[in-house]
């Protein structure tokens, strides 16, 4: 299993395209449009791989000047509860203190929020359900 960074033209780009509109997504029927918003592009997206094949990605995008978002972070449903998605944030906050962060934060689901406190993020106000999926999530921030 390798950590690599893929660019908006790589084919595991696409397929991690396809990855976080199956779960985040297609249930609630939205338009694939959905995942390109303005901060698609300017992105850093970071993919586990094993045997040239994808098994987890997240996204980190920087909000305002030292001001980091990380989002769609997805594993595939058969290799959750193998530590990838801990790999994937480990290495997005890398990420993101290496260009100067002073302050990284995310939108967790609920059952999430525990991998999260575990790389020092702390959460936020209340819980919340998303306008587009309807899934209750939480602000995390982790400040440096």
């Amino acid at each position: 299993m390798e950590l690599i960074y893929l660019e908006r033209t790589d084919e595991l780009y696409q397929d991690a395209l396809d990855l976080r509109y199956d779960l985040f997504f297609r249930t609630p029927s939205l338009p694939r449009k959905i995942m390109f918003d303005e901060l698609e592009s300017s992105s850093f997206h970071i993919a586990a791989v094993d045997n040239n094949s994808l098994c987890a990605y997240g996204r980190l995008s920087e909000e305002s000047p030292r001001i980091f978002k990380i989002s769609q972070m997805v594993v595939r449903p058969n290799m959750q509860g193998q530590g990838l998605g801990t790999r994937v944030l480990t290495k997005l906050t890398y990420e993101a203190l290496a260009k100067g962060a002073d302050e990284i934060y995310l939108n967790a689901r609920l059952h999430a929020v525990s991998m999260y406190e575990k790389l020092g993020f702390k959460t936020s106000g209340q819980s919340y359900v998303a306008n587009s999926t309807g899934v209750p999530h939480i602000k995390m921030i982790r400040r440096v």
